[in-house]
């Protein structure tokens, strides 16, 4: 069965285009564009594609990650960061590397969303899955002037005014999914209104214009400690050891669970000999006692999978997307 449903062309911003010549030297001056076998790799250095903004979660995460890893490769690791259309941007202009296991991009369940709500006319199956190896559960935050203390208090008051509480969220991605997942399991209806990304979401949330916005530990954590932002819930199956004392929306009675699953990607047709290199790096990454311990200082759960576990992740939860998206009516089947 095809997973995949079709979509608009996405068109690429000329600002990512011009963006896009940074890339150019990804590969050496010598490749044409066949991959090399694993023999000797990687003997030089790595670009990284982030298709997200410096300073967000995925951008601390992915430089943490990048530490552990330059060490298990003996190779520097330069980071591009390319933000704009919810990921799309960066990850199309990452499609134009070379094979050759010298460019990666570090990607999350966006690349779905983006391609289901037709965003992007590309998915998880035009990219070489590598590994999995973080996943951050989504936490819903407010401005601490508010009167809701949990999650049930908000759904009671939609269930009284449809759409009268907003929920700020990048559309076409990660965090557009959230307030539809409560939306699904509550019946109920936000106001949804679009924000480009973290930052601007929390500035609104600061600034008290915006009701509601999906968050993680990360980019959460100095807010709630200056006593500005208060979390109503963690979509999570548990409750999160960093932030013990926020209730799981389950708890609470919305059967909805919600993480941000960030791992890496080569381009289509990289060799698996090189594919498999990589995923045993992340692996010895992923099982490296202070890695583990600077993601938990973040909130952040070390989630590896290797590359097969990962491919059929990323099948399943295409599947669940669009069956979600689809009960929204927000795409057809």
């Amino acid at each position: 069965m095809n997973i995949f449903i079709k979509s608009k062309m996405f068109k690429t911003a000329t600002a990512a285009v011009a963006a896009g010549l940074l890339l150019a030297g990804c590969s050496s001056e010598g490749s044409s564009g066949s991959a090399e076998t694993a023999e000797g790799y990687p003997n030089k250095q790595i670009q990284l594609m982030l298709p997200w903004g410096a300073g967000g979660d995925s951008d601390v995460i992915a430089r943490t990650i990048n530490k552990y890893l330059e060490e298990e490769l003996d190779v520097k690791i330069v980071v591009t960061n390319m933000g704009g259309g919810g990921g799309t941007i960066g990850a199309q202009e990452f499609m134009k590397q070379n094979p050759d296991g010298y460019s990666m991009l570090a990607g999350h369940d966006s690349i779905a969303v983006s391609h289901l709500m037709g965003k992007a006319d590309f998915s998880y199956d035009d990219f070489e899955p590598v590994s999995l190896m973080t996943t951050a559960n989504q936490l819903i935050a407010t401005n601490v002037a508010n009167d809701w203390e949990n999650m049930q208090d908000v759904v009671d008051e939609l269930k009284e005014n449809p759409e009268s509480i907003s929920f700020g969220a990048s559309i076409g991605s990660t965090t557009h999914i959230v307030p539809l997942g409560i939306m699904d399991s509550q019946d109920v209806k936000f106001n949804i209104v679009a924000y480009e990304g973290t930052a601007q979401r929390t500035q609104a949330l600061l600034g008290n214009h915006l009701d509601l916005g999906s968050t993680t530990i990360p980019a959460a954590k100095e807010y709630m400690k200056a006593n500005q932002l208060k979390m109503l819930g963690i979509a999570s199956e548990e409750r999160n050891p960093a932030l013990p004392d926020i209730p799981t929306l389950k708890e609470q009675g919305i059967d909805f669970v919600n993480a941000t699953n960030r791992g890496y990607f080569f381009p289509k047709d990289t060799p698996q000999e090189i594919v498999d290199v990589m995923d045993e790096a992340l692996k010895n990454v992923a099982e490296n006692p202070e890695f583990i311990k600077e993601m938990e200082a973040m909130g952040v759960d070390v989630n590896y999978k290797d590359t097969e576990e990962y491919t059929n992740y990323l099948e399943d939860d295409v599947e669940h997307l669009e069956g979600m998206l689809t009960r929204q009516n927000i795409i057809e089947k």
